[in-house]
């Protein structure tokens, strides 16, 4: 693999999860004039398949039993496996972006990687592989919803990335009530590389300084019904995570009012018994 594109095309189109693993040396040419093919969604062995079954993440008051921690962690793999497909995906997708944000793609990628090795290597400890729960494709649901470079940082960067802001939060703190200090140790460094992923997201959507209550109107552009910003948020909500990430407290403060259909359905109770905070606000 010679060009940035052979390489975002050989994650594609490979089934085996160790193919999709692979890190070059060094940054790959951005070399536009070898052919490449885009496709619809990525390849992958029955094994890693998508899956219709629903699998649910264990709840926190469950996570004082190993096994429920092993497979909170296989559902947080699956997630990073489809962030290194789709961001492999923009590659080939936005050939037209600056070179900064293409390089910007390719660290991303191989950062999602590196998440993906920290909960494989920890699951498989426990004795189990990904695809043994139901692997769902939520993530690629949306493309269709992604077709522009700015709509693509607004449902990855800002709601995806922006919601595993607090989801890598709450998981840490709920593993280290059990005692749990590797997995904590796991999510810590995930929230750290999502500050920086979301940060991205922010510099290429409101780098035209687009400031304050903008940022929250053009992103509620960018987005569209079912998709809501109800997926840019956890069970619970830390809004100085996303200033943190470079967002206006404006925008933070109106994901924290933002309400819709789906709003409510967390058991607030168990996140104020098992971590002594409250529901989403």
């Amino acid at each position: 693999m010679t060009s940035l594109n052979q390489f975002a095309e050989f994650i594609l189109r490979s089934e085996r999860l160790e193919d999709k693993l692979y890190s070059p040396e060094n940054f790959p040419e951005d070399d536009f004039s070898l052919p490449f093919f885009l496709p619809d969604h990525p390849a992958r062995g029955a094994k890693i398949a998508f899956s219709d079954k629903r699998s649910k993440i264990p709840r926190l008051e469950h996570l004082n039993n190993e096994e429920n921690r092993i497979f909170s962690l296989h559902h947080f793999a699956n997630h990073e496996l489809m962030a290194v497909e789709l961001f492999a995906w923009a590659i080939l997708k936005f050939q037209d972006a600056p070179t900064s944000v293409r390089k910007s793609f390719y660290r991303t990628l191989l950062e999602e990687q590196s998440h993906l090795r920290l909960y494989l290597e920890c699951i498989r400890s426990g004795g189990v592989d990904l695809g043994d729960k139901p692997l769902n494709y939520i993530f690629w649901k949306q493309t269709p919803n992604m077709n522009t470079l700015e709509k693509f940082y607004a449902v990855m960067a800002i709601s995806f990335e922006g919601a595993n802001l607090d989801f890598s939060e709450i998981y840490r703190m709920a593993f280290e009530k059990f005692g749990d200090t590797e997995k904590a140790a796991i999510m810590d460094r995930v929230h750290k590389d999502e500050i920086r992923h979301v940060k991205r997201g922010v510099k290429v959507l409101f780098g035209d300084s687009t400031k304050g209550i903008d940022q929250w109107h053009k992103y509620r552009e960018l987005i569209s019904h079912p998709f809501t910003p109800r997926r840019a948020k956890g069970t619970f909500y830390f809004p100085e995570l996303r200033m943190k990430a470079g967002l206006s407290p404006e925008f933070a403060r109106e994901l924290g009012l933002y309400e819709d259909e789906y709003e409510g359905t967390t058991n607030a109770r168990i996140l104020k018994d098992v971590l002594g905070i409250g529901g989403v606000v």
